[in-house]
C-alpha cells in the first residue's frame, strides 16, 4: 500500500508571521507553492513556480565543462548550447626550440577556428629571433605549436564543435 505524506501548510497571511525550522518546507495554499524556511525569515522563502520563470529564448550558456586538473593534462573547455567552444591548456617543454602537438578535448567542426599561444609568465621565456607561435599543422583534433628554448606556453582555441 502507498504512504500519503502531507507538509505543513497555511494561506498566504498565516505565512507572513510563520518561521519555519531550519530546512522545513511548508505550502502556501493562496498561491499554490512551496516555502523553505531557515529558521529566521518570517514566511520563509517563496520558491517560485515553473510559470513564473522567464524563457532562455535564444541565451547561449555553458553546457558542458571541464576544469584543468593532472588526469586531463590540465586542459579545460567550455562548451555553450549553440556549439561554440573555447578549450585550452598548458604545455611546458625543455630544451631546444620545441614543437609540440596539442590534443583538443573537444573536436572542433573544421580548421577555421580561432588559436592563441602565449608564453606563460614566471616560467623560462622563448629567447628573440626563435619560432614561437602556432606552425600549419592544424586538424579538428590538434594542433602544433613551437614553444621556442625552455618555454611553456598557454594555448587557447575558440570556435564551433564537432558535432
Amino acid at each position: 500500500m502507498s504512504r500519503q505524506i502531507q507538509i505543513r501548510r497555511g494561506t498566504a497571511a498565516e505565512h507572513t508571521n510563520f518561521t519555519g525550522a531550519i530546512g522545513e518546507s511548508t505550502m502556501d495554499t493562496t498561491n499554490k507553492t512551496i516555502r523553505v524556511h531557515d529558521g529566521e525569515t518570517p514566511g520563509g522563502t517563496i520558491l517560485a513556480k515553473q510559470s513564473e520563470v522567464p524563457e532562455m529564448g535564444t541565451a547561449d550558456y555553458v553546457i558542458q565543462w571541464q576544469n584543468p586538473t593532472a588526469e586531463n593534462n590540465y586542459t579545460w573547455y567550455r562548451k555553450y548550447k549553440s556549439g561554440w567552444v573555447e578549450q585550452g591548456g598548458i604545455t611546458e617543454t625543455s630544451g631546444g626550440s620545441t614543437r609540440k602537438s596539442i590534443v583538443f578535448p573537444i573536436e572542433m567542426a573544421d580548421t577555421h577556428y580561432i588559436s592563441i599561444v602565449s608564453l606563460v609568465a614566471g616560467l623560462p621565456y622563448a629567447q628573440p629571433g626563435q619560432n614561437f607561435g602556432v606552425d600549419d599543422d592544424r586538424t579538428t583534433t590538434g594542433m602544433g605549436i613551437y614553444t621556442g628554448n625552455t618555454a611553456s606556453a598557454a594555448w587557447c582555441v575558440k570556435g564551433i564543435a564537432a558535432i
